[in-house]
């Protein structure tokens, strides 16, 4: 959910767009498949950062969103190892991987999307937006408790 006051039109823009993306990151993360849901991640966050900028008349390009996703993907690493080192077991071990994936994937693309909106808001009223180190550590902070 927004930390900013933005108007409620606008948020349930972007509600729209982080949740689409977090149900799509979600769905990858759970792929019983080792490392496979990598791609399907990072392109449903992409595809979300586009969006977002899209609702603030920004234009982003697919490059500077890679690039903004590339800090979840930092992020998620040890995590999406220990996921897929579960995935890798036969039976129990793909189930549970694939719900600490879900879970991972879920959690970073919606932490993701609010700091980005946040951001985007607030350079849309001229307000200066967080330092990108400031959004990677509230990604951090937010991957630490799940």
């Amino acid at each position: 959910m927004s930390k900013t006051k933005m108007p409620k039109d606008l948020e349930s823009k972007c509600k729209i767009a982080i949740h689409t993306a977090t149900t799509a990151a979600a769905t990858a993360g759970a792929l019983p498949i080792p490392i496979a849901d990598t791609i399907p991640i990072t392109a449903a966050q992409v595809t979300m950062i586009v969006a977002l900028g899209k609702i603030f008349d920004m234009s982003i390009s697919e490059s500077a969103a890679k690039s903004i996703a590339a800090i979840t993907l930092a992020q998620s690493t040890g995590r999406a190892a220990f996921s897929g080192i579960l995935k890798a077991i036969p039976g129990a071990g793909s189930v549970i991987g694939g719900m600490v994936g879900a879970a991972t994937a879920s959690a970073l693309t919606e932490t993701l999307g609010w700091s980005l909106a946040n951001d985007f808001y607030k350079m849309s009223i001229g307000e200066e937006p967080e330092k990108l180190a400031e959004a990677a550590e509230t990604l951090k902070r937010a991957f630490e408790k799940k």
